[in-house]
C-alpha cells in the first residue's frame, strides 16, 4: 500500500485549482453563503449578550471573559450538530476541558450551558 506524500497531494490540489470554477463557485453560492453568514453573526451576537450578564453576576473580567465567551461558541457549534443525550455528552466534554485546561470555574460553565444548551451537563 502507497501513501501518499506532501508531494502528491500539493500536486492533486494544483491540478484541481482553476480559479475560473473557484470564482464560478463561489458566485453560484453567493447569495446561500450571505444569508447563512447573517444568521451566523445574530445566533453568535445573540449568545455573547446572553452570556456577558452572567460573567457579570460573578466578577468575571478582563482577559477571563473570552475563555468563557470562547466556551458559549464552542458549544453553541457543537449544539446545532448533536442534540439530546449526545448533546449532553458533548456539553459535558467541553466542560472538562475548560475547567482543566483553563480553569474555568464550573458553575459559570453550567450558568452558561443552562443559556445555551437548555440543560446543565455533569462533571
Amino acid at each position: 500500500m502507497k501513501f501518499r506524500t506532501g508531494l502528491d497531494r500539493f500536486s492533486k490540489y494544483s491540478a484541481k485549482l482553476v480559479p475560473e470554477t473557484i470564482a464560478a463557485r463561489f458566485t453560484q453560492v453567493r447569495e446561500v453563503a450571505l444569508d447563512r453568514a447573517q444568521e451566523a453573526m445574530i445566533k453568535f451576537a445573540t449568545i455573547q449578550e446572553l452570556v456577558r450578564p452572567i460573567l457579570d453576576k460573578h466578577g468575571v473580567s478582563g482577559p477571563d471573559r473570552a475563555k468563557y465567551l470562547a466556551f458559549a461558541n464552542k458549544l453553541a457549534r457543537h449544539m446545532e450538530r448533536v442534540t439530546g443525550p449526545a448533546g449532553t455528552k458533548v456539553a459535558e466534554g467541553l466542560k472538562a476541558y475548560f475547567v482543566s485546561a483553563y480553569a474555568a470555574d464550573p458553575k459559570v460553565i453550567d450558568e452558561i450551558i443552562e443559556i445555551v444548551a437548555g440543560a446543565v451537563a455533569g462533571y
